[in-house]
């Protein structure tokens, strides 16, 4: 999930609907209509979220991509050692036949 605008306008991915958003969340703001001036992201998505739920939703997809990384790499380790346990078998094996 990629930003595509804050309310200072720093971060764009979209310049257009980036400066769109900025100017709708600085509007709402100025009219009173519940704006309350905390900085807006407008997400890939199109969705607008305050930047602390644009965060906290970029974490949770971190830590589940980091728990599936996890997972796998527990999954590679296993098979490591049964295949270094093999190559052992095996190399004892041809050791006790040429002896």
């Amino acid at each position: 999930m990629l930003a595509s605008a804050t309310r200072a306008g720093t971060s764009s991915t979209k310049p257009g609907l980036a400066e769109g958003a900025v100017r709708r969340a600085r509007a709402r703001a100025r009219a009173g209509d519940g704006g309350s001036g905390t900085p807006i992201v407008v997400t890939d998505a199109g969705q607008e979220v305050t930047v602390s739920q644009f965060v906290a939703q970029l974490d949770e997809a971190a830590r589940r991509r980091l728990d599936s990384m996890h997972q796998r790499l527990r999954l590679l380790e296993q098979q490591m050692e049964t295949l270094e346990a093999e190559v052992g078998k095996a190399s004892s094996s041809r050791i006790d036949t040429y002896a």
